[in-house]
């Protein structure tokens, strides 16, 4: 590698993962989709995105858009800024 630049960059993966029960809660979408337990998992939503928290019901729906990112907590821990 080269001299660090200082450049953040973020790379999205996309997958497609099938859930056969609903609702599901925050949790169980990370386990499934393998996020790490302390990253932050959002819906995105019209006019923006919105947190999912751990224990919170999730009622899906086909089509659904989730991303997920470490927390601020989650990012010290990694080295991350």
């Amino acid at each position: 590698m080269g001299e660090s630049t200082g450049v953040r960059i973020t790379v999205i993966v996309q997958n497609r993962y099938r859930f056969d029960t609903a609702p599901v809660t925050g949790a169980q979408i990370k386990e499934a989709t393998n996020i790490p337990a302390d990253f932050a998992l959002y819906r995105r939503v019209q006019g923006g995105n919105k947190p999912i928290l751990d224990d919170v019901l999730v009622h899906l729906r086909n089509g659904d858009h989730f991303f997920a990112q470490p927390s601020s907590d989650a990012a010290m821990k990694r080295g991350g800024r």
